[in-house]
């Protein structure tokens, strides 16, 4: 399993062969930080995991994400995430025609924004209650 969670975290920055021709520097430095909160949710989830794992039903944490269900895997956690990364990525890329006279990162640059603000709030929220970033498998 540890060589699962380091080989896709290894691979997410070369998802889909990315390729940053067509991404502003800031656009790509607010993907690479939602990939590194994505990371820390997923520990945190780890986190979660095992003390569902230790102490049964007398575990205080339950998970939210409702694709995942209360009492999600390792696995499914990894797969959720690698293909919601991949996912963000393809559609970010993905090449739509706009008029010459707008600027066609600014699209990008507000959804990253917007998602880099809703991960900031799910890990923090997650740090408040208690739940832990560590490398613990």
């Amino acid at each position: 399993m540890k060589i699962l969670i380091l080989s896709i975290l290894i691979l997410l920055p070369s998802l889909g062969q990315a390729e940053w021709t067509n991404w502003h520097p800031v656009n790509e430095k607010l993907f690479k930080s939602f990939i590194a909160l994505n990371v820390v949710d997923t520990m945190q989830t780890f986190d979660l995991i095992n003390c569902q794992n230790r102490l049964g039903e007398e575990c205080p944490y339950q998970e939210k994400n409702r694709i995942l269900g209360t009492h999600p895997s390792k696995t499914e956690v990894l797969l959720v995430k690698a293909i919601f990364i991949g996912g963000s990525y393809y559609l970010l890329d993905k090449g739509y025609p706009t008029p010459q006279w707008l600027n066609s990162n600014k699209p990008k640059f507000v959804a990253l924004v917007i998602m880099n603000m809703v991960y900031i709030d799910i890990v923090s929220e997650n740090q408040s209650i208690g739940l832990k970033f560590n490398w613990n498998f």
